[in-house]
């Protein structure tokens, strides 16, 4: 499915249950339960506990963020020795088109309200949040645990191009937003550590968006230079992003690397 399947989905599902009284709300979330192909899977982050974590072959990368990962405090806990992460309802389905639908609009639209939460209905309110925790958590510990990553906080420039770099930039943007918006509807929530821990991956996206910044400067600073600074430069990408790029460097937070 993709941006307008998901918009499809809320335009048509969100009116129909605003208009529906409890009765036929129980009709539709039966029909939907008995159908399979529409079963969301929550808890995707856990295909990041590898067994062989400890296996040599491994790099001290990954096996240190695996040991990390399992040390989370906010790792989703089965519901029992017999539970699929398989979820299914009415409002499991309405709750993933509204995450999917508006990550893509974080992405790649300017002045968006994330996740339109003021069309927020009650009947997908708990699967939203579950599904919003299990989002952020799978893109952090993706993030983490890929190289490219890395290099892009280390500003490799000559290993990471422009385009990489603006891709891994708006994934960046699209989990702080998503863990903002875990903040304004459930932070009371959350226990102390949680919280804490929370902060921590937002800020670990931050490091990487000053990271993207560096590699964009460093591509392009002689085109900045030539055409008087980098407002005259043509970026192409996520609106947040590119604003951010452009306001590190004007503000020259973006740092020169000078070749030994």
């Amino acid at each position: 499915m993709g941006y307008q399947e998901y918009a499809n989905a809320l335009n048509h599902l969100v009116p129909l249950i605003q208009k529906a009284d409890a009765a036929q709300l129980e009709a539709y979330d039966k029909i939907i339960s008995q159908m399979p192909e529409l079963s969301i899977y929550t808890n995707l982050s856990r295909r990041f506990n590898f067994p062989q974590a400890q296996n040599s072959s491994l790099t001290p990368l990954l096996r240190g963020t695996i040991n990390l990962y399992r040390q989370s405090s906010l790792n989703e806990q089965e519901l029992g020795q017999e539970d699929d992460f398989r979820r299914s309802g009415l409002g499991w389905v309405i709750a993933l088109a509204r995450i999917e639908h508006g990550g893509i609009e974080i992405g790649y639209q300017r002045n968006v309200s994330p996740f339109n939460l003021e069309h927020l209905t009650e009947i997908e309110r708990p699967a939203f949040m579950e599904l919003l925790l299990d989002g952020a958590r799978g893109h952090y510990w993706a993030m983490r645990m890929d190289p490219m990553t890395h290099l892009i906080l280390k500003g490799e420039v000559v290993k990471v191009s422009s385009q990489t770099a603006l891709a891994y930039g708006r994934r960046a943007v699209m989990l702080q937003r998503m863990l903002e918006t875990l903040n304004k509807m459930a932070g009371a929530t959350f226990t102390p550590v949680q919280k804490k821990e929370l902060q921590t991956w937002y800020n670990d996206m931050s490091e990487v968006r000053e990271g993207v910044s560096d590699i964009m400067y460093e591509t392009y600073k002689v085109a900045i230079a030539q055409q008087g600074g980098i407002e005259a430069v043509d970026l192409k990408g996520c609106p947040q992003l590119v604003d951010g790029i452009r306001r590190d460097i004007s503000l020259g937070r973006a740092k020169i690397r000078l070749k030994k």
